[in-house]
């Protein structure tokens, strides 16, 4: 399949949505294929809920990483972490499905640029058993750095072709 964008926010019309559609875009002009998980069409069921374990989504899900050679995940940043989007759609991956294959990080922040939900993810897919490419992204400001459908600050952007140029080349040596 190429690579998954899964995202921690809702839908693509928000901040969030505006950079996974710039990072496909970005993706397919260098030649390969990407599409993003859209939880707001898919709706992934809380994790013990009941019928969880037997839900199609989650088997539609998990069928999408597994074809995946190489993930992208972008997330807004609340109180210092990630989504919790997000963290139900990384909770219901396991190492069938990702372990042994490239992630890329990127997050998306409302007010200064730092690390911690890029950390946290981090340290979710190494223990989903992936790999984190070193190159990550955090955009700080909300929508400041947004227009509706591409990302315009020009160091930002060119870090974000970086952190995809280094998934591209990691799913090349991988080989998955």
């Amino acid at each position: 399949m190429g690579v998954l964008v899964i995202s921690g926010g809702y839908g693509l019309d928000g901040s969030t949505g505006i950079v996974a559609q710039t990072i496909v875009a970005r993706t397919k002009s260098k030649g390969m294929d990407c599409d993003v998980f859209r939880n707001d069409i898919t709706t992934l069921p809380l994790i013990g809920s009941p019928g969880c374990w037997d839900s199609e989504s989650v088997s539609e899900y998990r069928s999408m990483a597994e074809s995946s050679e190489g993930f992208i995940l972008i997330t807004p940043e609340y109180h210092g972490t990630m989504s919790s989007t997000m963290k139900l759609q990384l909770d219901w991956l396991g190492k069938d499905q990702v372990g042994g294959k490239p992630f890329a990080l990127v997050s998306m922040l409302g007010g200064v640029s730092n690390t911690s939900s890029l950390n946290h993810m981090r340290h979710v897919v190494r223990w989903l058993g992936g790999w984190c490419t070193p190159e990550q992204v955090a955009i700080p400001g909300g929508r400041t750095h947004l227009s509706d459908d591409d990302l315009v600050e020009e160091g930002l952007s060119e870090r974000l072709d970086g952190v995809l140029d280094s998934l591209m080349h990691a799913i090349e040596k991988f080989g998955n």
